[in-house]
């Protein structure tokens, strides 16, 4: 399929070279009339679509390597804000006594905290081992902790 986009590519360059070559005879880009050759206009925008191909080719087919250092890339970025999301969970339960909860609810919101702060450490460890394709379940988890939590005390809180 690569192969077949690079010939693809190469085909259309060489019949833009020869098209340009045609041309050559004309003086500064224009024809004989003085107005500017619409071949040149042509070519310009022809330029400007070959590379935004040649870029979107090389986007879409990075080499392996190329792809791992961005999966690490933004491994590294999910797990530097799981971390930080953790550290927010001080935040929150220091927020508790606002909220004006009766025992049961405390416990409630306490343990819900506490899983919040446990699937965010466990979120952190799987980006820093770079094991990428757990991840999605791992934010599921999170998201129903965090809606399970919002469901419950959010509107306490004003």
């Amino acid at each position: 399929m690569k192969t077949l986009y690079l010939s693809a590519i190469v085909l259309i360059l060489s019949a833009c070279s020869s098209q340009s070559n045609q041309y050559a005879h004309l003086e500064g880009g224009r024809s004989q009339t003085g107005q500017p050759a619409l071949h040149a206009v042509r070519d310009n925008r022809l330029h400007e679509l070959m590379d935004r191909m040649d870029s979107l080719m090389h986007e879409r087919f990075m080499t392996e390597q190329q792809l791992d250092v961005e999966r690490r890339k933004y491994s590294r970025q999910i797990g530097e804000a799981a971390r930080d999301l953790a550290a927010n969970v001080e935040i929150m339960i220091a927020r508790m006594p606002g909220l004006q909860l009766n025992a049961a609810e405390q416990t409630a919101f306490l343990a819900l905290a506490s899983k919040l702060r446990e699937e965010m450490q466990q979120l952190q460890q799987l980006a820093e081992q770079n094991h990428i394709d757990a991840i999605p379940d791992s934010l599921h988890e999170i998201n129903t902790t965090c809606t399970s939590c919002h469901a419950l005390f959010r509107r306490l809180g004003g």
